[in-house]
């Protein structure tokens, strides 16, 4: 494993990069930070328990090629050739994002990274190509990738043993419902922090459970707490109601009934009940057997607390600050 120093020294240098596009106002800039977030988070991959140089060189090979879709569509723009450059400039962002029909270069690197680097990549490696995106808006096709990702996502899911491809097409699903929402600004990044929050606390439980494969949910040995906040958090992950996810389904929701979108928004209901009955069966998979435990064991501690007080008390408090602005 690498030194810390050295995986804080990537990150940083990472975040530099991803702050450098949302600050840019000219394309170049937002080039440059791009390379500088992709190759600063390349290192982050490495992993000497697997084979990650294989996964490496895909995950370098499609973000270049991305790379050099957005430059060539960058260099038409300032030339002033007449042709369709946004959509140029979209297909890079949607394929950096590894959303359908260019989600499989996610699924094939995906098993090779911990916890830690699966998260940097499908919220912070997120934040740039949305933010390009919200530069260049082409309702047309955003719309049609959207809804191709939601039903794709959504059906995969069920059939899904793999946890760590099981989330990847969460961060599939849960990005195609922000680019439905990319001309509200507010929605989309109150949306980010909510999922952001949600994924990592299910993350750091996964590290801690050690879980690879939805069917070992069923043998784990930890404390009834620890099961009831991995069950509450599966919930909301799944926007059930009353939890922290449900508030931010609920936000896009309003958002198309506001619009009109009534067949985006019937489409979107289906697919989140597909989303979740997946999460529910992880949820119920973990609870489904009961196992014997210390009395110790009982005492609940503070970051169990904490995570269940985010997903029970934090949406009656969003839903009301949202209401009164």
């Amino acid at each position: 494993m690498m030194l810390n120093l050295t995986k804080f020294m990537l990150t940083n240098t990472m975040m530099i990069g991803v702050i450098m596009t949302i600050c840019s106002n000219n394309w170049i800039s937002m080039w440059m930070g791009l390379e500088i977030s992709m190759l600063s988070f390349i290192p982050l991959m490495i992993n000497k328990k697997i084979k990650s140089p294989e996964s490496m060189i895909k995950y370098f090979i499609m973000q270049s090629i991305a790379s050099s879709m957005f430059l060539y569509s960058m260099i038409i723009l300032l030339i002033g050739v007449n042709m369709n450059n946004e959509f140029l400039m979209n297909l890079s962002m949607i394929m950096k994002m590894g959303l359908a029909p260019f989600h499989n270069w996610m699924l094939l690197i995906i098993e090779t990274m911990d916890y830690y680097v699966m998260f940097i990549m499908m919220t912070i490696m997120k934040i740039p190509p949305m933010v390009i995106l919200i530069q260049c808006q082409n309702s047309a096709t955003l719309t049609s990738i959207s809804l191709m990702s939601l039903l794709f996502s959504s059906i995969s899911c069920v059939n899904q043993s793999s946890v760590r491809k099981n989330l990847t097409y969460s961060s599939i699903f849960n990005n195609s419902l922000m680019l439905m929402s990319i001309n509200s600004m507010n929605v989309v990044v109150l949306y980010m922090m909510i999922y952001s929050m949600s994924l990592m606390m299910t993350m750091l439980m996964m590290s801690i459970m050690k879980t690879n494969f939805v069917n070992q949910l069923m043998f784990n040995e930890f404390s009834i707490w620890m099961k009831m906040n991995f069950w509450l958090n599966m919930l909301s992950m799944g926007g059930f109601p009353s939890l922290i996810g449900f508030s931010a389904k609920m936000m896009i929701l309003q958002e198309m009934i506001m619009k009109e979108q009534m067949i985006l928004l019937l489409v979107v209901v289906l697919t989140s009940l597909l989303m979740i009955m997946f999460y529910t069966r992880m949820a119920f998979m973990s609870m489904m057997f009961y196992h014997t435990f210390n009395k110790w064991m009982l005492n609940l501690n503070k970051p169990v607390m904490f995570f269940m007080s985010m997903n029970l008390f934090t949406t009656p408090i969003f839903l009301t600050l949202l209401s009164i602005t």
